[in-house]
């Protein structure tokens, strides 16, 4: 398990080329190999901090990147999945950076993969840590029902959605700088997971941390987290086939009802060039919480 990094550098941000500013978080070690993460959904830059431990043991400079709508990242209008790798270049071309590796974790799984296949040429290597795979080929089928009702409202009802990540969610972002407050809601948000990943959010610290991180994503409203859940459920723009990077690294857990595993393993399979693990005992938050020193590494590679 990872420890936490409270000096990481978290509200920075850069100007892209069509005005736009994007958020992003710094922790990790400032002159190790740089990896950009991924969020998940809901989720914000703030999430890498979950990682900042395993990224200074393996020398690895960790940037986190708010996607478009949430907290300091300006919305994209009619934004796709396969639009995120030119975002991501420009922040790295911003911050000098040439090659770097990528990872995403749950919902920035995707993002990962689009950077995979969409920019090969600068990364090192990418990591997908409990990824969500392309909904449209896939389904929902063996996901929880929380998460099956947010994806048939998405498209049909993106409206409704909307209002009730706010209701559910977005509401307790005025929280977020409450310590006391955002560990009493940790406590309330354990109880309707699994005991591995109940276990996992138990660690110190990182039950806080992640009611921190994903209520950020709401600091603008719920308008661009529920725009995100919209984009998993439509084609991604590429087939997971035509991935032709040699380094990519899965890993999933065998009872996750969040990313089932039949999902996974048809990605493993998909992805020709891929190395998966899968955890029998593992869920979902468990993986990343019990598997982020193996994550970091494999940015190094």
């Amino acid at each position: 398990m990872s420890t936490f990094d409270s000096s990481a550098t978290t509200h920075q941000t850069v100007m892209l080329r069509d005005g736009r500013s994007l958020g992003y978080a710094e922790c990790g070690d400032p002159k190790g190999k740089p990896a950009f993460h991924f969020h998940g959904h809901p989720g914000s830059r703030l999430e890498s901090k979950l990682f900042a431990g395993s990224a200074t043991k393996a020398g690895i400079r960790l940037i986190g990147i708010d996607r478009p709508g949430m907290r300091l990242s300006d919305s994209e209008p009619g934004r796709k999945i396969l639009d995120w790798p030119n975002d991501v270049v420009q922040l790295a071309d911003a911050l000098e950076i040439d090659r770097f590796g990528v990872e995403g974790v749950s919902g920035g799984g995707p993002y990962a993969a689009a950077c995979a296949y969409k920019i090969p040429d600068r990364l090192t290597a990418c990591g997908i840590a409990a990824g969500l795979g392309p909904i449209d080929l896939l389904g929902t089928e063996g996901m929880m029902t929380t998460n099956r009702v947010q994806f048939f409202l998405a498209p049909q009802l993106p409206w409704l959605l909307s209002f009730l990540m706010w209701l559910f969610i977005g509401r307790n972002s005025r929280y977020v700088q409450d310590k006391e407050k955002m560990e009493e809601l940790s406590v309330k948000f354990r109880q309707g997971m699994s005991d591995a990943d109940r276990e996992a959010m138990g660690h110190p610290g990182m039950g806080r941390l992640y009611m921190e991180e994903m209520l950020e994503a709401f600091r603008q409203g719920s308008k661009g987290p529920a725009y995100d859940a919209r984009l998993y459920t439509q084609p991604w723009g590429f087939r997971l086939e035509d991935i032709s990077l040699d380094k990519v690294y899965l890993w999933y857990g065998e009872i996750d009802v969040n990313v089932p595993v039949s999902m996974a393993r048809a990605m493993a399979n998909a992805i020709s060039n891929s190395k998966a693990k899968f955890y029998p005992n593992e869920t979902h938050l468990s993986v990343i919480a019990n598997h982020s020193d193996e994550i970091m590494e494999a940015m190094r590679s």
